[in-house]
């Protein structure tokens, strides 16, 4: 608070978060002249001095520099919070998954690829990243889970659940969008019963929509996997590729 003519004059915000990241040293990730784990709760005061925070741990969260840790809230009584079941739950959500394959992961970090070329490999394993082989992944680099699920659940290429063995992947481009691709986005959504993102009970199916294949000529595009395009599909010829793809499979 600044004084002027005698009256009080409240600081603004923009200059109050100035003072803030003045006071973060970015490379060490910690708070300049504090100790460890000291937060900075006096930008969640109300301007009586009312606390404002509500202790939904978002800040700690969402922290640039880990060094925000949460001990306690005037307002509400500390929650119990067990780690290891918290862990456990998320484990047993996830399906089962063979080990093995993750070796030629661990094997490439070895030889000095990054985050982002094991989640590649991995999803190239698995056709999705396993919370497992996320932990795996984390564990061989020296770097928090979170850090390693953040990257992974950034990037829309990464899938984060299992995928069907047919991926069906409409380009929604311009050139497509205007030749007709959400008609044949609704056609593939009905014949398959799921909407856009979703993935069939019997795992046949997964259907998404991509910004661009890169075959403008050939819009409105459709790609099944990696590596079949399909152009000038229709309605009626994406319904009859499904039958087509269903009947290959004997579902």
């Amino acid at each position: 608070m600044a004084r002027t003519n005698g009256k009080q004059k409240t600081e603004p915000a923009a200059s109050r978060l100035y003072e803030v990241l003045k006071g973060i040293d970015f490379e060490r990730r910690e708070l300049v002249g504090k100790r460890g784990g000291a937060g900075l709760f006096d930008l969640v005061r109300e301007p009586g001095g009312a606390y404002r925070c509500y202790a939904c741990t978002l800040c700690e969260r969402t922290c640039p520099v880990d060094c925000i840790d949460i001990g306690y809230c005037p307002e509400h009584e500390v929650l119990p919070w067990d780690v290891a079941a918290e862990k456990a739950a998320a484990a047993t959500a996830q399906p089962e998954i063979d080990m093995k394959p993750f070796d030629i992961v661990i094997a490439r970090l070895r030889e000095g690829n990054g985050l982002i070329e094991a989640l590649h490999t991995t999803q190239e394993t698995y056709g999705w990243l396993p919370r497992r082989a996320l932990e795996g992944i984390a564990e061989e680099l020296h770097m928090p889970f979170s850090r390693v699920f953040g990257v992974a659940s950034f990037y829309s290429q990464f899938r984060l659940a299992p995928v069907g063995k047919h991926v069906i992947s409409v380009c929604m481009g311009t050139a497509c969008h205007v030749a007709g691709a959400p008609l044949v986005v609704e056609a593939f959504s009905q014949e398959m019963g799921i909407p856009v993102g979703g993935t069939t009970t019997d795992g046949l199916f997964t259907l998404q929509t991509v910004n661009c294949v890169g075959s403008c000529a050939l819009a409105p595009a459709v790609r099944i996997g990696e590596e079949e395009t399909l152009g000038r599909l229709t309605p009626n010829a994406a319904r009859k590729l499904v039958n087509r793809l269903r009947k290959a499979e004997g579902a």
